[in-house]
C-alpha cells in the first residue's frame, strides 16, 4: 500500500470518527477536530488554609446553618454562594480585589 492510499484512508476514517462523535446539545454539531468538548463534570479544588482561616470558615459556615436553617450545610455550599456573589457584584469583587492586594504588600 503506498503512503498515498493510506494518507486517505485516515483521511476516511477521521471523517467517519467525526460523524459519529457526540453532538453539542446546544448546536447540534459534533466538535470540531482537535477541539473538547464541554466539561460537564464538576472540577475539584483543594486549599490550604491555616487554623485562623480554617476556624473562620468553619464559624461562617455555621452561622450560615443557623441563618438558612439548614442543620448541616456543606462548605462547598458557602464557596459556591460566595463565587455567584462576587460575579454578580462589582462592588464586593473590588472589595476583595483590595484585600488581596493589601495581603501582597
Amino acid at each position: 500500500m503506498s503512503a498515498a492510499a493510506r494518507s486517505s484512508s485516515s483521511a476516511g476514517r477521521f471523517k467517519a470518527v467525526a460523524g459519529a462523535r457526540r453532538k453539542d446539545a446546544e448546536t447540534g454539531q459534533a466538535p470540531e477536530r482537535g477541539t473538547s468538548a464541554r466539561r460537564t463534570k464538576p472540577i475539584r479544588i483543594t486549599i490550604d488554609l491555616t487554623p485562623e482561616d480554617y476556624q473562620r470558615m468553619k464559624d461562617a459556615v455555621s452561622e450560615l446553618a443557623r441563618l438558612t436553617d439548614i442543620p448541616t450545610l456543606a462548605h462547598s455550599r458557602m464557596w459556591r454562594a460566595l463565587l455567584h456573589q462576587i460575579q454578580d457584584d462589582p462592588d464586593l469583587l473590588a472589595e476583595v480585589a483590595a484585600h488581596i492586594k493589601a495581603d501582597q504588600d
